[in-house]
C-alpha cells in the first residue's frame, strides 16, 4: 500500500503507522479508544481490531468522519486582544465562525451520540450502571443544547447582524433591548449547560473507559469528550471575545 495515501483512501488493511502518517489526528483518536500506537504501529488496523473483537470498518469510518469534520481541529478564532476596539465586521465573522466550526460539528456529534447511546445502554447498562444514571441527564442536555443553538441561529446572530449594519447613534431602541436580553439568555444557558456537562462527567467517572469496554462504548465516551471540549471552547469564545465586543459596541451606539 502506498504510504503517501490520504486517510480517506485507506482501508482496514492499512497499518497503524500508515494511518498516523496520513493524519496525525487519526492516530490520536485511535489512542483515545485504547489503541497503543507504539505497540501496534506495524500491524494493520484489521489485525488490531480483531484482537479486541472490534469492527475494523466501523472504527475506521469513525476516525475518518471525525478527522474530516475537525480538519485536525486547527481552526483559530480571533484573539480578544486584537483589535482592542471592537470591529463590527469581526462581530459578524465571529458568528460565522461559531456556526461553521462549532455549532455544526457539535450537532453532528450530538446526533451520533443520540443514535449510539441507546445501543450502548442496552448492551452494557446492567454492567455499568452509570450509563443508566446519565440517561435522563443526557436527554435533558441534548434538548437544552438544541434550544441553545436554535436561539443563537434564529435570534441572537441575526441581532448581531442588525447591530453590524446600523449606523452609530441610529440603532433602534428595541433592537438594543433585544440584544441586552439575548446576552442574558446566552449567559444563563451557558451556565445551565456547563452544569449538565459536569454532572454527566461526574456520574460517568469522568468518561473513563472500563477495561473491557467494547469499541462502541469507547467511541461513545470519546464523542462525549470531543463534544464537551468543543462546546466549552465555544463558550470561551462567546463569553471572552464576542459578548464583551458586542457590549462595547452597544455602549457606543446608545
Amino acid at each position: 500500500m502506498n504510504s503517501n495515501q490520504s486517510l480517506s483512501q485507506l482501508t482496514p488493511d492499512a497499518t497503524i503507522g500508515q494511518i498516523i502518517h496520513a493524519n496525525n489526528e487519526a492516530g490520536k483518536l485511535l489512542a483515545s479508544i485504547g489503541v497503543s500506537l507504539s505497540k501496534h504501529r506495524g500491524e494493520t488496523l484489521q489485525s488490531v481490531c480483531q484482537q479486541q473483537n472490534w469492527s475494523e470498518s466501523e472504527v475506521l469510518d469513525w476516525v475518518k468522519k471525525h478527522t474530516e469534520r475537525t480538519n485536525g481541529d486547527t481552526q483559530h478564532h480571533p484573539a480578544v486582544s486584537e483589535p482592542s476596539q471592537p470591529d463590527i465586521n469581526r462581530l459578524v465573522h465571529w458568528t460565522e465562525l461559531l456556526d461553521r466550526d462549532f455549532i455544526t460539528p457539535i450537532q453532528y456529534l450530538l446526533e451520533e451520540l443520540k443514535q449510539s447511546f441507546p445501543r450502548v445502554l442496552t448492551i452494557h447498562g446492567n454492567q455499568y450502571t452509570w450509563l443508566k444514571n446519565i440517561k435522563s441527564h443526557f436527554g435533558q442536555f441534548r434538548e437544552n443544547l438544541g434550544m441553545y443553538f436554535e436561539f443563537e441561529r434564529k435570534k441572537f446572530f441575526p441581532l448581531i447582524k442588525q447591530l453590524s449594519t446600523s449606523k452609530k447613534k441610529n440603532l433602534n431602541h428595541g433592537v438594543i433591548q433585544n440584544i441586552d436580553c439575548s446576552i442574558g439568555i446566552i449567559q444563563r444557558d451557558q451556565d445551565r449547560l456547563q452544569r449538565q456537562m459536569n454532572t454527566i462527567r461526574i456520574k460517568s467517572n469522568d468518561l473513563d473507559n472500563p477495561r473491557n469496554a467494547c469499541f462502541t462504548h469507547r467511541i461513545q465516551n470519546k464523542n462525549f469528550s470531543i463534544l464537551f471540549g468543543k462546546l466549552e471552547k465555544q463558550f470561551q469564545i462567546e463569553s471572552g471575545d464576542l459578548l464583551p465586543a458586542i457590549q462595547k459596541e452597544l455602549q457606543a451606539k446608545k
